[in-house]
């Protein structure tokens, strides 16, 4: 054990030292980049988690690039945009001297119900200091956007009604069930997943091959860690939010409508996402409620020992008639503010050279 604390501490000082040491390097070798670059943007990601790719969020440096010049991403050297998450001390963002500052979060930030992230410190989502604040909230800000989750996953390259259309069609097609319910996690902060597996249980065994409650290898071993392969196999997948706030609806329920999974749902609402989702797909798991869980899971039982029963119920459609021109909606709208972002970048270009 003492040895393992000595090893911890070496290594902790080893990175302060190359932290310390390799930033005057890195600034300098990125300055000497643009020294005869006089049409790039130099842009920073700050407070993302471990391993984060911006690859992630290339809907917003796209339209970025549609009216400014080429980006260049920089970790040091004088960045004139900075996009910013969660993970990371808010202070960063608040004494940030950059020209533009975006702030975007699929985290829940305020410290709703089972919520025991360090979120809160970017509750009201950064609205003041931001040139564009992109969230899950429903607020009303002339520089905010709610863009959650599953929009960026599913339908944040999609262009016009048909594209969506065509992505909302790939949702509707149905799979063989082998298997009877999944759950994939790493953490239950809220203890909800714990209780929803231990209730599924006593219908029939439930698959898990995150890091939660883990007994099934398969989704790396055979599926190659492809999610939505591995759920195709399922007839229902748990998939509750970890914290409950208005507004906040992640990409969960949408990679079990993918996969033709129905959903063992928990979140801010019972119509998760108005005028978009079906939310008779949802089989809403109360924990408030313990009565209606109880016709909940008499229902799950007599779906899952039913073929007939539950083909009926999963070939209702899963989302409703306005869907596509909501999500469009909600697309033109994020297009729309990243413009006006853009042309401030346009206008202030050269802040920082």
């Amino acid at each position: 054990m003492l040895l393992k604390l000595f090893l911890k501490k070496v290594r902790d000082r080893i990175y302060r030292v190359f932290i310390v040491l390799g930033f005057p390097v890195l600034y300098f070798l990125e300055m000497c980049s643009f020294l005869f670059d006089n049409y790039s943007v130099r842009i920073r990601f700050c407070n993302f988690y471990y391993g984060f790719n911006p690859k992630t969020l290339s809907f917003i440096s796209k339209e970025i690039e549609r009216i400014a010049p080429k980006l260049k991403i920089v970790k040091y050297y004088k960045p004139q945009i900075e996009i910013f998450s969660v993970f990371g001390n808010a202070k960063k963002l608040r004494n940030s001297k950059t020209a533009i500052k975006i702030f975007y979060t699929g985290e829940n930030v305020n410290g709703g119900s089972y919520n025991r992230m360090p979120f809160t410190q970017y509750k009201g989502n950064m609205i003041d200091i931001s040139d564009l604040s992109i969230g899950f909230d429903y607020m009303a800000a002339d520089n905010y956007i709610r863009f959650p989750l599953w929009l960026v996953y599913f339908f944040s390259r999609c262009n016009s009604k048909d594209e969506i259309k065509r992505a909302l069609d790939s949702f509707k097609t149905l799979h063989i069930k082998t298997k009877f319910c999944s759950l994939i996690s790493r953490h239950d902060m809220s203890g909800i997943r714990t209780r929803i597996y231990s209730d599924v249980c006593q219908i029939s065994k439930v698959d898990c091959p995150g890091k939660l409650l883990y007994n099934d290898a398969s989704l790396l071993n055979k599926y190659n860690d492809n999610k939505k392969l591995y759920l195709q196999q399922y007839k229902f997948n748990i998939c509750p939010e970890n914290s409950i706030s208005k507004g906040y609806v992640t990409e969960k329920i949408f990679e079990s409508i993918a996969s033709g999974c129905i959903p063992i749902y928990n979140g801010w609402s019972k119509d998760p996402e108005p005028g978009i989702i079906n939310p008779n797909i949802i089989l809403w798991y109360d924990d408030l409620d313990a009565k209606s869980n109880k016709e909940m899971f008499k229902e799950l039982k007599k779906l899952n020992e039913s073929d007939k029963l539950y083909r009926s119920f999963a070939e209702q459609p899963f989302f409703c008639d306005t869907a596509i021109d909501k999500i469009y909606c909600n697309l033109a709208n994020f297009k729309e503010k990243m413009q006006i972002v853009a042309f401030k970048i346009n206008k202030k270009q050269g802040c920082g050279k």
